[in-house]
């Protein structure tokens, strides 16, 4: 269980540059070690939550000792610097998401796809989303650099306020599960497979016609190709889900399960868009209304931004894994 030592040099951690840990957090733990075997003596008995509660909140809180220890020159000063971040973490991913729909928006005409075009279009769309958040980023920036140099508020010193070292958040552990994500990932993945395995001769589009529903299908015989490995991988991630639940925590093996659960993610994912035009059609649900080719035009803009996120976040999510798989161990914030 997290100690509040722990969680303390834990968030200091965080907060020193990385070329500063290992010279600094053994000279905190020392200054708190010391000030812990001081209230010792004096109180008369062990240490416990409350003795070290005291202990640390006497220190301060992590960024005010984190702050004797790095140079004070700052573009973006500490009163300003958290809402910074937040404004940072809801605006990037909002601007992100924009521009890969406005750009795939613009490139929806989809008569067939080569592999070529396919990834030319996948790249053309990063850099697309890389040039927004990255334009975004500066100008949140110049506004923010703005704010701390020309109103004189933000250059005084923040006020100090009581903190409690019981606020402190626990220690993240990367090897640890979600076990709610994993239950409604398994409960949805679980949905999806019993329509594709039973219920996918039902999928088309359902008209009204002289007292009852007529459903004309849209899936063409050449979609066939691809519900094996839809069904493949839908087994494969319960198989997953199931070991994890069952571990409690990621492994070694789990990992690289899920690094190929996610690399077959994405060739399925890109296959789906460079075979697109011939999977479906809505020619027989909609020509009688003249719209079949601007309505399937749509879809197709849709579908491919569909495709492409389901490509990128298995994309980050390989990333993460393998950085994970390698990743050092935490840093030893024990007494």
């Amino acid at each position: 269980m997290d100690t509040l030592i722990d969680r303390y040099l834990a968030a200091v951690s965080d907060l020193l540059p990385a070329n500063l840990r290992a010279e600094t957090i053994p000279k905190i733990r020392a200054q708190i070690n010391e000030a812990l075997d001081e209230r010792i003596k004096t109180e008369g008995h062990p240490a416990d939550d409350q003795l070290i509660s005291d202990v640390l909140k006497q220190l301060g809180p992590p960024e005010k000792i984190v702050a004797s220890y790095l140079p004070p020159r700052y573009l973006i000063g500490p009163q300003l610097f958290p809402t910074f971040m937040l404004v940072l973490r809801i605006a990037l991913p909002i601007i992100g998401i924009l521009s890969l729909v406005g750009y795939f928006a613009s490139h929806n005409q989809v008569s067939a796809y080569t592999w070529d075009q396919l990834f030319t279009n996948i790249f053309t769309g990063l850099g697309t989303v890389l040039t927004a958040v990255l334009t975004a980023f500066g100008n949140i920036v110049l506004i923010f650099a703005i704010l701390q140099w020309a109103v004189p508020g933000f250059k005084l010193p923040a006020k100090e306020k009581v903190w409690d070292p019981r606020s402190l958040k626990a220690i993240s552990h990367p090897d640890r599960i979600m076990r709610g994500e994993l239950i409604v990932e398994i409960v949805f993945t679980l949905v999806f497979l019993i329509v594709f395995t039973f219920y996918l001769n039902r999928v088309g589009i359902y008209n009204y016609v002289n007292g009852q529903w007529v459903m004309t299908p849209i899936l063409t015989s050449a979609f066939n190709a691809y519900i094996p490995w839809f069904i493949l991988i839908w087994v494969l991630t319960i198989i997953l889900d199931v070991i994890l639940l069952q571990k409690g925590s990621w492994s070694i093996g789990s990992r690289v399960f899920s690094i190929l659960l996610s690399g077959m993610s994405i060739a399925l994912a890109a296959s789906l868009i460079v075979n697109l035009p011939s999977l479906y059609t809505l020619e027989a649900a909609f020509s009688q209304y003249g719209v079949a080719d601007t309505l399937q035009s749509l879809l197709n803009g849709v579908l491919i931004f569909i495709f492409s996120i389901v490509i990128i976040a298995n994309s980050v999510k390989i990333i993460q894994q393998i950085i994970r798989l390698f990743k050092s161990k935490p840093l030893n914030v024990e007494r």
